[in-house]
């Protein structure tokens, strides 16, 4: 049964495209001749596994070594090409942010607290959003107190706040692409910059906040003061690899290019929990 099963699905046109097949592959879409009798084989299935597996743990081993010892090599690799060997940029940015949500699921560290947007933060200075009045309106709407009101941005904000962390990515290229664009005149090659950056800067940051919830309940901010030096240290590395500028260039650049991150970051914080707030 098997072998006629097997002669029977054999075809000289690519399963894929429907091209007449010359050889092994499709010359159309690369796409393998089909052979029943091999392909779903037991020991096909376990070989193709495996090598899957060892492929997938070779690039992910070599893309985290060249992230955090080799500042912009990564960058400078896809910027010229050398594509195979590593993954995705984004693949790599949705993994960081998967790893940070499972190991700190309850930080705090990419939205503001209600109590922070009463202050004098950046976007609530800009709209003139009066948070106060918002809150009670929430509360008078759904007949609960301004505390549940509250308490319930806060649970659909440490979710959310995660979930939307790339929306920083264009607009922190844009920045590297007035600043950069005489080196590289493509906007997608400071994405590629931004991208691995952010996700080096997530995946220290996830460590730092791990280690630091083993001796403490809360995140002062004073506490992330090493981070940020190993941040500006890194994209200042970073800079000099990818954009080869003077060293007196690269650390002013580097300064406005981390501010700027900074500034987009501070402003995320406000707007996730804002918006929350808005919609709740």
């Amino acid at each position: 049964m098997n072998d006629k099963v097997g002669i029977s699905s054999l075809s000289k046109n690519c399963k894929s495209c429907g091209s007449e097949l010359t050889g092994k592959y499709c010359s159309t879409c690369g796409e393998k001749k089909y052979n029943p009798l091999e392909d779903l084989s037991i020991i096909k299935f376990i070989e193709h596994s495996i090598d899957i597996l060892i492929h997938l743990d070779s690039k992910v081993f070599k893309t985290f070594k060249m992230l955090f010892f080799y500042p912009g090599m990564l960058t400078s690799s896809f910027i010229s090409g050398r594509r195979v060997s590593y993954m995705k940029p984004f693949q790599l940015f949705i993994l960081a942010g998967a790893l940070f949500y499972l190991l700190i699921p309850s930080s705090n560290a990419y939205f503001s607290t209600v109590e922070d947007l009463k202050g004098n933060d950046v976007l609530v200075s800009l709209v003139h959003y009066n948070v106060d009045n918002k809150i009670n309106e929430k509360a008078i709407q759904y007949h609960i107190s301004r505390e549940q009101v509250v308490k319930s941005v806060i649970e659909r904000t440490i979710h959310s706040s995660k979930l939307y962390l790339f929306t920083i990515l264009p607009f922190w290229a844009l920045f590297l692409f007035a600043l950069f664009h005489k080196s590289n005149q493509f906007y997608v090659s400071h994405l590629l910059f931004s991208l691995h950056c952010f996700t080096f800067f997530l995946l220290i940051h996830m460590l730092y906040l791990y280690v630091l919830s083993w001796f403490m309940n809360s995140e002062p901010l004073s506490y992330l003061i090493p981070l940020f030096i190993i941040f500006v240290i890194y994209v200042f590395l970073a800079v000099r690899k990818v954009y080869h500028p003077g060293i007196l260039a690269s650390l002013m650049k580097c300064m406005i290019a981390c501010s700027a991150f900074l500034f987009l970051l501070e402003l995320y914080r406000e707007s996730i929990t804002v918006l929350t707030l808005f919609i709740l």
